[in-house]
């Protein structure tokens, strides 16, 4: 074989590499995510009442948007875009749920924050645990304590879980991240007739 013969199989194999990396993004994506909205919304019904309406939107996350709340919050968000649900009852809002994922030891934890109209946190729940350890941080217990967080809260005095340091720091720091977010996006999911 020469040169280009060479050069030409390796262009071919390293095009195959790429290839098959997406395909395997795609396939983790799926199982990653397969399911999530149910799950979620049938965490938002059963808080708010079956006989909620939900209006779902994937928020898409500007730069500007994202880096002040990264900076105070001290953590990335996970992609470029949250789930958000607004939650009506009688042609009147009755709150908001936002669905996002923070990074675990080694795998997303998948978790939903419900609010109020004012952008206080009314319940909260881990949608998908991923780690073999850790996962008391989806216990109710422990998510009481950011029951009427709101933006201006403090969220240092968070309780830790011994065993579960890192996904204890992703959740609280998730759910204050999600929070700010709220009141940044509140305008994008008030229903306009």
């Amino acid at each position: 074989m020469d040169i280009t013969s060479n050069f030409f199989l390796s262009q071919l194999y390293t095009q195959r590499l790429w290839a098959q990396s997406a395909a395997f993004g795609v396939l983790l994506t799926s199982l990653v995510f397969g399911g999530i909205k149910d799950d979620a919304e049938s965490i938002i019904n059963g808080y708010f009442g079956e006989g909620s309406s939900l209006i779902f939107r994937k928020i898409e996350l500007e730069k500007a948007i994202k880096f002040p709340i990264e900076k105070e919050v001290k953590q990335r968000f996970y992609s470029a875009f949250v789930y958000a649900w607004t939650v009506t009852q009688n042609d009147s809002i009755e709150g908001y749920a936002l669905l996002d994922n923070v990074k675990g030891k080694s795998m997303p934890i998948t978790f939903i924050v419900l609010y109020n109209t004012n952008g206080s946190v009314v319940h909260s729940a881990v949608v998908k645990y991923r780690e073999p350890i850790g996962g008391e941080v989806g216990r109710r217990s422990w998510l009481n304590q950011f029951l009427n967080k709101n933006r201006s809260s403090s969220y240092d005095e968070i309780d830790a879980i011994s065993g579960a340091t890192i996904s204890v720091n992703s959740v609280t720091r998730g759910i204050h991240k999600l929070t700010l977010l709220l009141n940044v996006i509140k305008d994008e999911l008030i229903i306009h007739d």
